[in-house]
């Protein structure tokens, strides 16, 4: 008996564990091998002659590395026979791969590994993963992509009837994974730190976590295409903001818009100013815009939505000429990312102007900016505005308030009343 072998049984026998959950049955012990990672699993083979083949069977794999482990080839080979000699009869509840806790080097490891982790990640699909399908390569957020590995996922259809979560992290996916056509029980989607490229589709969707990740689809945008979506979350530096179609079924949503975003312009707020230099601009075809929303349409039946765009970026300025009626809008936090709205406050009228049922409004921003009249947003209201009857509070949390925001609340017909004010710096209103 080998030196680990021994150290290995009489720890756990020693404690008197063995004995008590030995006795448990073996689907019980399937589930909590569930919770622990893969060699730890396989190491229990070790304890007595009936833990020698439970590992086999275990509801989930999770491979997260061997601290300490430094040698590519033997993490492969083990990989290789952990997927290899596992019960093929015995579906597979969830698949997680986290090569962030490997202490190898991952640059290296990676551009030589390809081949490998997308087998693993194929053979793990094969299995039937319902609750889980991860897939994680290293952790870290860049503001370039070429300063770190990503995983290249094969360009191949993702088809698996129940597989109901997909995570994927700092992975390069391409256009035919992203057309989830083929995972009719995929309800969450976690998309982190990713490259992604072509357009996100789903009819089954429900769940879309975008953070962080980048749609390298320049100078043509991507599309978000999921119409059954009812959470969404889109955060962090995207280059091209992806175009939002419709989403009859939103309740939730989370757009954040930061200024290293391709859509940013500091000289025109529609995206063709003068300077060809301009990424912004030039780089986005941004002269050849024909009236296409990108975000507010998309975002039009949503009934919750926190919004913060950066004020360089222009795809807001286009989309308020187009704004749409926020039908179901109940709940609008417009968040410190999103300094316009206390110096020309178009995209706050915009909002109070096209939502006819709002019933809670929150204004969050640190300060209020000193911006050029001749670049602020552009907004032409309409002619009737909604009444804003539902309207029950409006919590304004500043550390500067100047009389602006109370005025154009009090020109849409909101009571001060229900005005609550929460700073730090103690100004003086001067309302006219």
């Amino acid at each position: 008996m080998s030196l680990e072998r021994r150290d290995t049984k009489k720890a756990f026998m020693a404690s008197g564990r063995a004995e008590r959950i030995g006795a448990l049955p073996d689907d019980l012990l399937h589930h909590v091998l569930s919770f622990l990672p893969a060699h730890e699993v396989v190491r229990t083979c070790l304890l007595a002659r009936r833990w020698r083949h439970l590992w086999k069977s275990a509801a989930a794999l999770r491979i997260t590395g061997v601290k300490g482990c430094k040698n590519a080839a033997w993490f492969v080979n083990f990989v290789d026979n952990l997927l290899f000699l596992r019960n093929p009869r015995v579906c597979l509840e969830s698949f997680e791969l986290d090569l962030d806790e490997c202490d190898l080097d991952f640059e290296a490891f990676l551009p030589a590994n390809e081949v490998h982790v997308n087998t693993w990640f194929r053979h793990a699909v094969m299995c039937g993963p319902r609750k889980l399908l991860a897939l994680r390569t290293t952790t870290g957020i860049y503001s370039d992509p070429e300063e770190h590995e990503t995983l290249g996922f094969p360009n191949v259809p993702l088809i698996s009837p129940y597989l109901t979560r997909l995570e994927l992290t700092m992975v390069y996916v391409h256009s035919s994974t992203l057309d989830f056509s083929g995972c009719p029980s995929l309800v969450h989607l976690t998309m982190d730190d990713c490259d992604i490229v072509g357009n996100i589709s789903s009819r089954f969707l429900k769940h879309l976590r975008i953070f962080s990740s980048f749609f390298q689809t320049d100078p043509v945008r991507a599309h978000i295409c999921v119409p059954g979506l009812v959470s969404l979350e889109v955060m962090g530096e995207l280059r091209r903001a992806p175009v939002l179609e419709s989403m009859p079924m939103l309740v939730s949503a989370v757009v954040r818009l930061e200024l290293d975003c391709h859509d940013s312009c500091s000289k025109f707020d529609y995206g063709y100013c003068d300077d060809r230099q301009c990424y912004g601009c030039y780089g986005s075809g941004a002269h050849d815009w024909r009236g296409e929303s990108v975000l507010l349409k998309g975002l039009s039946e949503v009934a919750e939505l926190e919004f913060s765009v950066d004020s360089q970026v222009f795809i807001v300025n286009r989309d308020l000429k187009l704004c749409p009626t926020f039908s179901k809008l109940k709940t609008l936090l417009l968040s410190e990312w999103c300094p316009d709205i206390a110096s020309d406050l178009n995209i706050l009228s915009c909002f109070l102007k096209h939502s006819p049922i709002l019933e809670k409004l929150t204004l969050q921003l640190s300060k209020v900016p000193k911006k050029p009249a001749e670049i602020q947003r552009s907004y032409t209201p309409p002619e009737q505005p909604f009444a804003l009857s539902h309207l029950k509070s409006v919590d304004i949390k500043f550390d500067e308030v100047d009389g602006k925001v109370l005025n154009i609340l009090r020109t849409h017909g909101v009571p001060l009343e229900k005005v609550n004010i929460q700073r730090t710096k103690l100004l003086d209103l001067n309302v006219s």
